[in-house]
């Protein structure tokens, strides 16, 4: 039933939490992962900022798969099949709804809150969207 499991991951504690539940999970049903982070990018308006706008989206991308790498050897060890995206992105919750339905995922283990501005009292705003819009089951991690 578990075939494909995606973590939205984002280096915050809450992620760390999802991640770990998340390749549990994956181990007790054989499944591949996704990890899928996002960097949100504003497209510039006016024409002199867009050599900053591809150097910032590099820079963004490359730490984001430095963080990302530092979770290779536990899927290494545990012999999980994984996969890592970074996506440049406009809207997370979009773009993680856009990726649960165009790869065939199962199931999407994510953080409450990530590190996101504006903190909500009970639930991130990207996990509430991706918890109300996505077409499979959501476990959301404190």
């Amino acid at each position: 039933m578990i075939k494909h499991v995606m973590i939205p991951y984002d280096k915050s504690e809450s992620a760390n939490h999802a991640f770990e539940y998340a390749i549990d999970l994956a181990g007790k049903y054989n499944a591949s992962v996704s990890i899928v982070t996002c960097v949100l990018m504003q497209v510039p308006t006016e024409p002199y900022f867009g050599t900053a706008y591809i150097e910032t989206a590099k820079l963004l991308k490359e730490d984001a798969l430095k963080s990302i790498s530092a979770l290779e050897p536990r899927l290494k060890e545990l012999k999980i099949q994984y996969k890592i995206d970074v996506l440049e992105v406009r809207s997370v919750p979009d773009s993680l709804i856009t990726y649960e339905d165009t790869h065939n995922v199962d199931l999407i283990v994510m953080g409450s809150r990530g590190f996101g501005g504006f903190k909500k009292l009970l639930l991130g705003s990207v996990a509430s969207a991706v918890s109300q819009h996505s077409k499979c089951p959501v476990l959301i991690v404190k």
